[in-house]
């Protein structure tokens, strides 16, 4: 009980500490302005102004509004305060997540709350189920590897071999087609992503705690040390010259909770260099993406506020940033390739969105496939879209050997009804795909998908791993690592 008098003390005067105790507050005055109106100021102020027609009425007034008040001084922030970790509670405070005191008046406040409970529906309609054929031209191999939560599989097609890593035991295997070999690092968190510097060999990133969390517990190894710690929940890494001086970087995106950034390291002194201070980082790509010469950064923002955005390379690390796609925050963007996929010689970007983890957790009839593709000045607008429910990942890849770009996507927030959890697009031209599966997965969540050549035939095959914290996983009876070996001449 002491301690926790002592950390609402603490907590209190951090917050008042905040303010100029010699002067005093005004207080906050009821505006004129509709509930539609105030929406758009205060939301806007932070992401992109969602329309109430994006949710259910009971998830904007149960949870997405109590959330949103938090960070406007309404509501009980301090509760939800307590729910953290002592270590992540500070971080909050520090970086000023939430407000200590009303930035609107309660008026105003309960005119935002009106607006949306009334113009919102009480239910979504799900679409039609679109039709999915049985998918033939792959072959499945169930790896003889009983994980359950399975967080990283992922092809090295410099060894070609697979690499996987297990959230559970931590483990990490390197799988080939005639054996497989357990690897040690160290690592106290799971691996989730792995490349190669001219320095230091192949390099891997330790996530830390896997749930939402601020905390600093990520690492990039070598195989024989820590590189980079006190990472915020990394999950991609990418390997590039960013200064120009001949040496790899580390780009790394630290997708955090309430904190988070896209940043690169110095491969020579690790010094940190941002690119954007926001959590929700989730992929990036080293890309001249306007070709001028000199390759640029185009990255994947998550976590309400959610974009594409494009850091324009100005020559010794220097970088100028834009959005090229923003999405409102429950959109759920998980992934994004940038690929040509009309064939015009421009990139193109090939987007999943299916997040489906955190306030609004129902079936939502936006989430899917998408394709944005590029006018030649870098303006890109959909033109393709597929549903799939809790879409997790995306890739283009010419997987039937016919010179266009086919996709494979995957799942883990599946309605488990439909025969979603993984589908493969097969290319007939002009945006037409045609659609199948494997039924079997209809019941798995996957968290990983990866393509290359496992079985070195010259064709791409895909590899699929599932994330199941189930009691029937938990069995120690499930294998949730599958190669799709590819069959097509």
């Amino acid at each position: 009980m002491r301690q926790v008098i002592g950390i609402l003390i603490l907590t209190i005067l951090t917050f008042s500490c905040g303010k100029n105790q010699n002067q005093a507050t005004s207080p906050l005055k009821e505006s004129n302005l509709s509930g539609e109106e105030l929406a758009k100021i205060h939301c806007s102020s932070c992401h992109k102004y969602p329309d109430p027609g994006q949710l259910p009425t009971a998830f904007w007034v149960n949870s997405v509004l109590p959330n949103m008040g938090y960070r406007l001084g309404i509501g009980d922030y301090f509760g939800n305060l307590m729910t953290k970790s002592p270590e992540e509670r500070d971080l909050i405070i520090e970086n000023s997540i939430y407000q200590a005191e009303p930035v609107l008046h309660q008026k105003d406040w309960e005119k935002i709350v009106a607006f949306y409970t009334k113009n919102s529906p009480k239910e979504f309609h799900q679409q039609t189920p679109a039709s999915i054929n049985e998918l033939k031209s792959f072959i499945i191999k169930n790896q003889d590897y009983r994980g359950n939560e399975i967080v990283m599989g992922q092809f090295d097609s410099k060894n070609s071999v697979l690499n996987i890593s297990e959230a559970v035991s931590n483990e990490l295997l390197e799988i080939s087609k005639s054996k497989t070999s357990q690897l040690s690092l160290g690592n106290k968190f799971p691996v989730v992503d792995f490349d190669y510097h001219s320095n230091y060999g192949k390099v891997w990133l330790e996530i830390g705690n896997m749930n939402p969390n601020d905390l600093k517990q990520g690492k990039l190894r070598s195989a024989n040390k820590v590189l980079l710690d006190s990472l915020k929940r990394p999950v991609d890494l990418m390997v590039a010259d960013m200064n120009g001086d001949k040496v790899d970087d580390f780009v790394i995106s630290c997708f955090g909770n309430h904190l988070g950034d896209l940043s690169w390291y110095d491969g020579l002194n690790f010094t940190k260099h941002p690119l954007l201070e926001l959590p929700g980082a989730r992929v990036s790509y080293f890309f001249d993406l306007d070709h001028d010469g000199q390759k640029d950064v185009i990255a994947l923002m998550t976590q309400a506020r959610e974009s594409i955005v494009f850091f324009k390379n100005k020559g010794k690390g220097e970088f100028e940033m834009q959005n090229l796609l923003e999405f409102v925050p429950n959109f759920g963007s998980s992934y994004f390739e940038l690929a040509d996929i009309d064939g015009d010689q421009d990139p193109d970007i090939v987007y999943s969105n299916g997040d489906n983890a955190d306030l609004s957790i129902t079936l939502k009839p936006y989430h899917g496939i998408r394709i944005f593709i590029n006018d030649g000045k870098n303006n890109f607008s959909e033109k393709f879209f597929f549903p799939q429910n809790g879409a997790s990942k995306v890739l283009a890849r010419d997987f039937d050997n016919d010179g266009d770009l086919d996709l494979a996507s995957i799942s883990y927030f599946p309605d488990l009804l439909e025969k979603e959890s993984f589908l493969y697009f097969e290319n007939k031209g002009k945006l037409n795909f045609e659609v199948s599966t494997f039924r079997k997965f209809s019941k798995l969540k996957f968290l990983t998908l990866d393509a290359g050549d496992f079985d070195k035939d010259g064709n791409l095959d895909i590899v699929l791993g599932a994330f199941d914290r189930s009691l029937a996983a938990n069995s120690g009876k499930a294998r949730n690592v599958f190669v799709l070996l590819n069959k097509k001449p």
